[in-house]
């Protein structure tokens, strides 16, 4: 963290010089100065986003250790491989301590949950976290509960927030994959149905 903090701190000081000693002097910048300029603002623009995207990831990796997050996913798979875009307000897998919601919500059809899908709860049960050498965070659960006994898989991007996860139900339905960004429970979007199970 400390190189690359060193590192961005170089390119901006770099650029500051290139553009202020032009301005300084009172000269129109010469065609070879004005690329330089571009070149160094896109590498602090791509400097800024890779620290937000490692920040970000920090704190999903924060709250996945603590249990206490949401993955709001903005596309769910079902096993047959199909993939629908949905809305990441009402999608996702939030858990809590030792307890899990799973929620699904399809426009337009009907579900139990009053949202158009299903709202399923249950306690959380052999916890293991792994992490692999590209640096990507794994959290690996079972949940069981009254419509619900799964096992779940969570991969978090190792330079992102950016997760996926795996649900693996131990009814007929199967397999099914949520995409999203994982946040800490603080700071979700998600709105959960009263009617759930």
């Amino acid at each position: 963290m400390r190189k690359n903090t060193v590192k961005i701190v170089s390119v901006v000081v770099l650029g500051l010089t290139i553009s202020f000693s032009a301005l300084a002097d009172g000269k129109e910048l010469t065609k070879q100065e004005k690329k330089e300029l571009r070149k160094e603002k896109k590498a602090i623009r791509k400097a800024e986003r890779e620290m937000y995207d490692k920040a970000l990831h920090e704190q999903a990796y924060q709250a996945l250790k603590d249990l206490d997050f949401v993955l709001e996913a903005h596309t769910v798979q079902g096993k047959r491989g199909k993939t629908i875009n949905v809305s990441d307000n009402l999608n996702f897998i939030s858990v809590e301590e030792d307890k899990a919601t799973l929620q699904l919500a399809f426009r337009g059809y009907g579900g139990p949950n009053g949202l158009g899908g299903i709202t399923l709860n249950g306690r959380i049960s052999n916890k293991k976290y792994s992490t692999d050498k590209h640096g990507n965070k794994f959290l690996k659960f079972n949940v069981m509960g009254a419509a619900l006994h799964a096992e779940v898989r969570i991969d978090l991007n190792a330079s992102n927030n950016y997760a996926n996860a795996y649900v693996e139900a131990s009814t007929r339905s199967g397999k099914i994959q949520f995409h999203g960004r994982l946040v800490p429970k603080s700071e979700t979007r998600t709105y959960k149905s009263g009617f759930d199970i």
